[in-house]
């Protein structure tokens, strides 16, 4: 509950001002890796959000995929425009948050973390049975009609993770945060302490599925296709707890500062291995592997420590 320093607050603001301008620039390859970052910075502030109350999400990609789906789909039956669509995504990430946490309400550590997981394989199977609705394993593409543009898509993102992040100082400034850390020690101390689990489990589930749910349907927007396996792709849950890890995981800064590591690291592998098959994602991997034994706090933690000397 510490203020941040005016150094943090300085570099906070010029990260943000620096994701808004780089879609101005003309430069592709930058307004790409701005894109992915941001996006990767939303997500992974969605499931920080979770783990700090204690709940660890294994198919974030759930709330990613449905929010894809929600705004594609209302795009080409409902013929809604872009920012106009990423309202239902919102919505729709809300209340299958809210939704879930109901319904694993007595569930605890790896028993709501799988059940996340299976969350997520059941809306991919269920989106490949229906193929008049979501075009099954062919997929549907966006109406090219409505399509925005690039710099509006490029520029949105940035904001959605401006927006979450925000959210999510807020929670970390309000007395919510100490409700939702007492139930991650330990949820049955904290009832004895007049904390409600499920109506603290249920909102922050509910924001964290909403955020989440938005980068989903902006990526869907930027890519202009989607089917199951790219909407309910593994790799997003994995990503979306590569960058707390990397970074700190439940601290304000560390999901943003490990997003930015973590685009980084796969850039630089790329480009110093990607003439071998495999070889950049091997390296990417031990990277991360040797970065997790090294620095068990993130990269905040060491950052911490170097100024405390």
């Amino acid at each position: 509950m510490n203020p941040p320093s005016a150094a943090a607050i300085l570099l906070a603001v010029a990260a943000a001002i620096a994701a808004l301008v780089i879609p101005f620039l003309g430069m592709p390859l930058l307004t790409d890796i701005d894109f992915r970052i941001c996006a990767l910075a939303m997500i992974a502030i969605s499931w920080n959000m979770m783990a700090g109350a204690g709940l660890v999400s294994l198919g974030h990609s759930a709330f990613w995929g449905l929010g894809s789906y929600a705004a594609i789909l209302s795009a080409n039956d409902l013929g809604a425009p872009f920012v106009v669509s990423l309202v239902p995504a919102v919505v729709a990430g809300g209340l299958l948050g809210a939704g879930l946490a109901r319904m694993t309400g007595r569930l605890r550590g790896i028993y709501f973390a799988i059940s996340t997981l299976a969350t997520s394989e059941g809306l991919r199977v269920l989106a490949t049975m229906l193929p008049d609705l979501t075009g099954g394993g062919n997929g549907l593409y966006l109406d090219s009609t409505l399509f925005p543009g690039n710099a509006a898509i490029s520029l949105a993102i940035p904001c959605g993770a401006i927006v979450a992040a925000l959210i999510a100082w807020a929670i970390s400034r309000s007395r919510y945060a100490f409700a939702l850390r007492a139930m991650r020690n330990n949820e049955a101390a904290s009832q004895m302490l007049g904390v409600a689990p499920i109506r603290f489990r249920v909102g922050i589930m509910a924001v964290a599925g909403a955020i989440a749910s938005l980068a989903g349907a902006i990526n869907a927007w930027h890519g202009g296709y989607l089917d199951p396996g790219v909407a309910f792709d593994l790799k997003t849950t994995i990503d979306a707890q590569i960058a707390p890890i990397l970074g700190g995981v439940y601290t304000l800064p560390g999901p943003i500062i490990g997003a930015i590591a973590t685009i980084a690291f796969e850039e630089f592998t790329r480009a110093l291995f990607g003439g071998m098959v495999g070889i950049s994602l091997l390296v990417f991997g031990l990277v991360l592997v040797a970065v997790v034994l090294v620095l068990p706090q993130g990269l905040v933690g060491l950052l911490r420590k170097t100024r405390r000397r």
